[in-house]
């Protein structure tokens, strides 16, 4: 039995890491799940911790009052692992049916309270069976291992705690990098289970021995003349189950502390947050791996065991100073690594070493604290129930851990006392341990207890003394922008670290004024500017448009609801509109609101006004709970990387939304420009075109996007009811919006347009199950990846969208009605360039000198009858200069400028130049019919390949090409122009988003986009 026990032994110790691989998926995986159900509130996250650690210590538990009645404690395993599989493999299945079944037949109509408690107790029912499976794995395991090599429980115990957290730690990293993507949640899921059942198979054979014999509760003799006398069997077992769960408490708090500062320094992506925990638990499983061959020569357990404690104590202190300099590292990262996919792997791998640095010392003693606990019960004669008690009372001290981390230490002490005062209650339980191990014939200066806690003192010293979280550092949001600290100028005025985030609140300078601005991990959520009389900051300008643009298409909102509070600009100036009844807006921090009362007057209406309310809650828990419906729904959340937004932007979302509306309502979606990819921008339309049924796209400012949408019929046309409201109308002056005229210039695609943006970028939908948002966001915020499309179709030579023309107070160039912080108002260039070219003025005015030196080209070589010299860029000069020039003008200006054509002193012979100028007549007027006829004849010309590879001229001419056949309804000479001359183009034309968009409106007409198949795409 000898040789087979030795064989055994590898081979458990294999499969164990399959099983803690599994493990592992199952924790990351089932927070997912109970977070799109529960919710992300620090109650939610709180819960589900509960449920999976409390689960485990029962589990757990139970096992030890059973154990030494197992004969086969090993097929008892392998029926553990085998159900737990199958739980496994119907686990998706059955939580999305029993939680859709809630929200369908459950919860509608259910009040707060009820509907919370009930969510609660599906969410127990659903996970907790699994919990307290799992939980009696390691006891199991460990009691058939240790039957096999009774001799070597040092060694057991350790070599399982090292590769069932090894397996752990490569379960964190494949689920998330590799699984995750490739099969989403119900596949992540699935493998784990499947792994399970492999992990009952392999087992099976090695279980069928049961001759092992049982391992005994009494003492084991120590042999060593120099040891004192056995001081585990003096130590109450109460003591050492204590021990166990205190310091299961303080490893989790310095779990849940280290993410949060590393996070500062590293972001808040679930990249960076597997990263960490694979690096804490890597650094539990090498204290094991160290102790395994150690262990069972140690003469006194708890000696040991204590020493450990301080050091982890120590270490953990030491940390401190090495997070110090992670903000250095990371920027230093992000100014030598290229912003590319290949890079964010880079970035990726030196992230898993920072936070290494960090985590690994202290969970490299805390590997070791349970092994050594264990053992020290099983040498007191404890048995096999040892194993059991040991490991519920650690988990059950992880759970105290959880919670006194995220709802007291680190809000009441911050970030660096939460961490200290865990180290300190590990040096105390080393130093408890040490004391109870001393010897009676100890000299004083000689003990252990002193030595240790001398140190102990200097370490938590030097850590108060010497390290400082400088606040202008920790919220630089280096991760983002490299930059290690904020501007010297910058105040802090306000720094919490709360339940779910850090918040802070600063004051910096800035050309116009004091800007103040706060922050959220790092990431500014909304700047404004101090004073109404400085010139507003762009999210400003997206705060109040948020409010504005719903408000008028409607003049009856009773209730509306508002996701994220933010700076709460967005609820003041809806509540600036007396029509405006009461509105709930939904903060899942409440540090973010305390701290957005830093903007005062700015923000009052927020705070003071009877209509507001602020609830502090996870939005779609909220607003599954709440009985009543919304006439507005705005969602404003932070950006789709940061850890948890992104199942605001996903399928189930825009599905679950239209059902919280009344008839007729109205939902408004922020959804930045800045890093992301028109693919990702893709993913999201996608999922909230399919349930609402007209939308439509706003440009706050060059970066942010506001989606308005309506689930049944069509959005009504906006009115200038809101100007009638004072305070209203004070916010919208302040960003240059005086009139309607100057809101509907802030369109940028109708629903049309929208539904055309789709298929020209394929991607992945968004999905709770699938989530490619919160998986390829974090990539294109690293390579700085931005979405021109929506800024193109404002700008382009041949509108999109057919606007009317608007009746304006103010002329062109002279104060004319722009948002501030917006698109570029291209009708002052517009009108200088037509100026400069009918030779009104000759200094340039409202342009820049390129500008300036193309029109003044072009006047010179028409008042010298040159224009026939070099028809190429005699036609060059004549499509930038209509690009820059028609779409922004009047008709009768733009009629002055390229029918009549007063500046031409000669008419052209040349039949490039000729068709040229009659192609740019026919757009000025409108006539569809002579721009194909114009078109046709310079693509026919000699010319014509030549224009069509210019980047600017071709993009010029096909797309006044495809405009006027989309304005005659000719589908078939779209989609003949792009089969014939679109890969004629230059790429850079080709890359063109608007002019993709445009070719695919005007090739589908009316069309249905799934029946299209020749088509220009994102893609080359």
């Amino acid at each position: 039995m000898s040789r087979a026990s030795n064989s055994h032994g590898p081979w458990l110790l294999l499969i164990f890491i399959l099983s803690g691989f599994a493990g592992l998926i199952y924790q990351s995986i089932w927070t997912q799940y109970l977070g799109l159900f529960l919710g992300h509130s620090s109650h939610a996250q709180s819960l589900v911790l509960i449920l999976f650690m409390g689960g485990m210590a029962l589990g757990a538990w139970l096992v030890s009052r059973r154990s030494a009645l197992l004969q086969r404690p090993l097929l008892a395993y392998a029926v553990i692992e085998l159900v737990i599989g199958v739980l496994g493999i119907g686990f998706d299945g059955l939580f999305q049916g029993a939680t859709g079944w809630a929200y369908t037949h459950l919860m509608p109509g259910m009040e707060g309270s009820s509907s919370t408690a009930l969510r609660w107790a599906l969410a127990t029912a659903l996970v907790l069976p699994q919990c307290v499976l799992l939980g009696a794995t390691f006891p199991l395991m460990s009691a058939g291992y240790m039957r096999l090599q009774p001799m070597a429980q040092g060694e057991v115990l350790a070599g399982l705690y090292f590769s069932n957290s090894l397996g752990a730690a490569a379960g964190a990293l494949v689920a998330t990098y590799l699984l995750l993507p490739a099969v989403g949640l119900p596949g992540t899921v699935l493998s784990a289970g499947l792994l399970n059942i492999a992990v009952a198979i392999l087992v099976y054979p090695l279980a069928r021995d049961g001759s092992a014999p049982v391992v005994v509760a009494r003492p084991v003799p120590l042999t060593s003349v120099d040891a004192p006398r056995d001081a585990a069997v003096r130590v109450p077992v109460l003591l050492v189950l204590l021990v166990a769960a205190a310091t299961g408490a303080s490893s989790f708090v310095y779990e849940i502390t280290w993410v949060r500062m590393l996070s500062l320094a590293l972001g808040t992506t679930l990249h960076s947050f597997e990263l960490m925990l694979a690096a804490f638990i890597l650094g539990i499983a090498f204290g094991g791996l160290w102790l395994r061959r150690r262990a069972d020569r140690m003469v006194s357990p708890l000696r040991v065991a204590g020493w450990v404690q301080v050091w982890m104590g120590l270490a953990a202190l030491a940390s401190m100073f090495v997070y110090a300099q992670a903000f250095d590292w990371v920027g230093w990262l992000m100014r030598v690594i290229v912003r590319s996919a290949d890079g964010y792997i880079l970035y990726n791998v030196a992230s898993a070493a920072i936070a290494a640095l960090v985590m690994f010392p202290a969970a490299f003693f805390a590997g070791m604290t349970l092994p050594l606990l264990t053992l020290a019960l099983l040498r007191a004669g404890q048995g096999e129930r040892a194993i059991g008690q040991t490991y519920a009372f650690n988990t059950l001290g992880a759970i105290v851990g959880v919670l006194a981390a995220i709802h007291l230490l680190m809000p009441l002490l911050g970030l660096k006392y939460a961490l200290l005062v865990a180290a300190v209650v590990d040096i105390a339980l080393g130093l408890v341990l040490l004391q109870r191990v001393q010897g009676a014939a100890t000299g004083w200066l000689r003990s252990p207890v002193l030595r240790a806690g001398a140190v102990g003192v200097l370490g938590v010293v030097a850590a108060v003394v010497l390290v400082r979280f400088d606040p202008l550092v920790l919220n630089s949001s280096v991760y983002r922008h490299g930059n290690v600290r904020l501007a010297d100028s910058a105040t802090m005025l306000f720094s919490r670290d709360g339940q779910t985030a850090t918040v802070a609140v600063y004051e910096s300078a800035s050309a116009t004024g004091p800007m103040r601005a706060i922050a959220t991990n790092g990431k500014v959520d909304a700047g404004m500017a101090t004073s109404m009389k400085q010139a507003p900051t762009s999210d400003e300008s997206t705060m109040i448009l948020l409010a504005a643009l719903p408000l008028a298409l409607r003049d009856d909102y009773q209730r509306v609801g508002v996701i994220g509070f933010g700076s709460g600009l967005s609820t003041h100036t809806l509540l600036g509109d007396r029509r405006v009844g009461r509105v709930d807006t939904v903060e899942i921090e409440p540090a973010m609101v305390e701290g957005a009362r830093l903007f005062g007057k700015r923000v009052e209406r927020a705070f003071n006004d009877p209509r507001s309310h602020v609830v502090i809650d996870d939005a779609k828990s909220y607003f599954a709970a709440s009985p009543r419906k919304y006439d507005l729904i705005i969602s404003e959340p932070s950006n789709p990387w940061v850890g948890g937004t992104a199942a605001l932007f996903s399928d189930e979302f825009y599905q679950f939304v239209p059902q919280q509306l009344n008839e007729g309502g109205v939902f408004v979606q922020w959804l930045q420009m800045y890093e992301i990819t028109p693919e990702l921008v893709s993913s999201v339309l996608a999922g909230m075109l399919e349930q609402f049924s007209d939308a439509r796209a706003y440009l706050a400012n060059r970066g942010d996007l506001i989606l308005v949408a309506t689930p049944k019929g069509k959005l009504p046309a906006m009115n200038d009811s809101l100007f009638q409201q004072p305070a209203l109308r004070e916010e919208l002056a302040r960003i240059g919006v005086h009139s309607l005229a100057d809101l509907d210039d802030t369109l940028s695609m109708d629903d049309a347009a929208l539904r055309a943006f789709v298929p020209l970028y394929p991607a992945a939908r968004n999905s709770d199950y699938f989530p490619t948002l919160k998986l390829k966001a974090p990539v294109a915020r690293f390579q700085r990846a931005f979405t021109p499309d929506f800024q193109e179709v404002m700008a382009t030579p041949w509108p999109i969208l057919a606007r009317p023309q608007p009746v304006r107070d103010a002329p062109i160039g002279a104060g004319a009605s722009q948002p501030a912080s917006s698109r570029e108002d291209r009708r002052p260039r517009a009108h200088a360039l037509a100026e400069v070219l009918q030779d009104r003025v000759v200094t340039p005015v409202d342009i820049a000198a390129a500008d300036w030196l193309r029109a003044q080209a072009l006047r010179g070589l028409a008042g010298r009858c040159e224009l026939d010299k070099a028809p190429v860029e005699t036609a060059r000069l004549l499509f930038a200069l209509a690009s820059d020039t028609t779409p922004f003008l009047p008709p009768e200006q733009r009629s002055a400028l390229w029918v009549q054509r007063a500046w031409m002193d000669c008419t052209p012979k040349d039949p490039t130049v000729a068709s040229s100028l009659a192609m740019v007549a026919a757009a000025a007027n409108d006539d569809h019919h002579a721009v194909l006829t114009e078109g046709r004849r310079l693509l026919q010309g000699e010319q014509g390949a030549e224009l069509l590879a210019d980047a600017a001229a071709g993009y010029y001419l096909f797309g006044a090409m495809q405009h006027a056949a989309r304005g005659l309804g000719d589908t078939a000479a779209s989609r003949q122009l792009t089969d014939q001359y679109w890969k004629a183009l230059a790429p850079d034309a080709r890359r063109s988003g608007a002019l993709r968009l445009l070719s695919y409106l005007a090739s589908t007409g009316p069309v249905a986009a799934a029946k299209v198949e020749s088509l220009p795409s994102g893609r080359e």
